[in-house]
Formats: structure tokens, C-alpha cells, sequence
């Protein structure tokens, strides 16, 4: 069995007190099988590796904050309660149009983005090689990784750069019809706005809630 040694430090004069919870259950404190410092209430600690928090697995490699797969949202603003990393696949649809894509597999219809607490960061590149027919509804973009927040009516602004691919200059929103879109628009006429092959690239940012 290991010993347990408490030993008064050769200088000061301080009492060290250790006293039991205020419960009529038992509780344990294991320290790890290595050296290092208990992080106290009014101490700033500095970590080597990952932490886990809201239940999550710390990362094996790196350093950083890992957070929970599912949200685990705070109800406190000046908290962050979520973060992640990933891919999502861009899709480019109009009523009555059919569109051919270039090789995903070189990079022509790819997506990523960032999530921090309820925004989301998103960028896309897509190669249309062509066009079959050309409908008259609104241009979309699907795929987006989360649906926007605030109901069918809200709209959440981002912006859009392009080579080649749109007629009319356009502004792009998301929301209306579906949370999970964004839809090209003109100002003057939204269904003005019509595709011929080339490359569409852009960025966007939204709300989820």
C-alpha cells in the first residue's frame, strides 16, 4: 500500500487544512501516476497537452480545448460552448436546370468550415463543366454543414466572390424557403441571376440560432 506524507514546509508559519465535504457520502481524490501541480481557485494553470470539457475525450495529440460532438449549449453569452472543424459538399441547383460538375476528386466541388459557438464560416469552390438547361427560379446552394437559425422568414447575409459562372452581379442570403440553403439573388430581379460553366468560389457566414 502506498504511504501518504505530509510535510510542513521549513518556512512560514501557515496552517494546512484538509477537511471533508459537507456530505454524508464518500468522496475520493486519486491523483495521476506522475508529478505536477493541483490547480487551485485563485492559481493560473498552464497545460502541456488537450482538455476535454462538457464530457468530452481530450484530444491524444496537440494542444487545445476539446469540445463535446453534440453542442452542449451555455445559456450564459460569455461562455463558448462549442467549436469544430470540417468538410461539407456544395451543391449548385435551379428548378429546371441540370448542371454537370467537375472531378470532385481534384478539388473542383469542395467545402469547409468552422464552427465557434452559434456562427458558422464556410467556403466552397465549384467547377460547372455544363449546363443542360437553364431554369427561371433562384440559383441555390446546398450542402451548407448547419441549417440557419430564426424561422422560415428570417434572412442571414454572406458574402460571394465568382469567376465566370453568374450573368448579373448578385448578393447571396440564407433562410426564406429553407434554413439548410443559400439562395443568389439581384436586386433588381432575383431570377435575373443565371449560371454558364466556369468556377464559382465564395465564403459566407450565418447563425445557427
Amino acid at each position: 500500500m502506498s504511504k501518504i506524507a505530509i510535510s510542513g514546509a521549513a518556512t512560514g508559519t501557515a496552517t494546512f487544512t484538509i477537511e471533508s465535504p459537507a456530505t454524508s457520502t464518500n468522496r475520493t481524490l486519486t491523483l495521476p501516476d506522475n508529478t505536477g501541480t493541483i490547480i487551485t481557485q485563485n492559481s493560473t494553470p498552464a497545460f502541456a497537452s488537450t482538455i476535454g470539457v462538457g464530457g468530452a475525450t481530450a484530444a491524444a495529440s496537440g494542444a487545445g480545448i476539446t469540445f463535446p460532438a453534440a453542442q452542449s449549449a451555455s445559456s450564459d453569452a460569455n461562455t463558448l460552448d462549442d467549436y469544430e472543424e470540417g468538410t461539407w459538399t456544395p451543391t449548385i441547383s435551379r428548378t429546371g436546370s441540370s448542371y454537370t460538375y467537375g472531378n470532385n476528386s481534384s478539388g473542383y466541388r469542395t467545402g469547409k468550415y468552422v464552427k465557434i459557438g452559434n456562427t458558422v464560416y464556410c467556403w466552397f469552390s465549384i467547377s460547372i463543366l455544363s449546363i443542360a438547361t437553364q431554369g427561371s427560379s433562384y440559383n441555390i446552394l446546398s450542402g451548407l454543414p448547419f441549417a440557419s437559425g430564426g424561422g422560415g422568414s428570417a434572412r442571414y447575409g454572406g458574402s460571394f466572390s465568382v469567376c465566370t459562372v453568374l450573368t448579373t452581379a448578385t448578393s447571396m442570403y440564407l433562410g426564406g424557403s429553407s434554413e439548410s440553403q443559400a439562395f443568389f439573388s439581384n436586386q433588381s430581379n432575383p431570377l435575373q441571376t443565371t449560371f454558364v460553366t466556369g468556377e464559382a468560389y465564395g465564403f459566407l457566414s450565418y447563425q445557427i440560432t
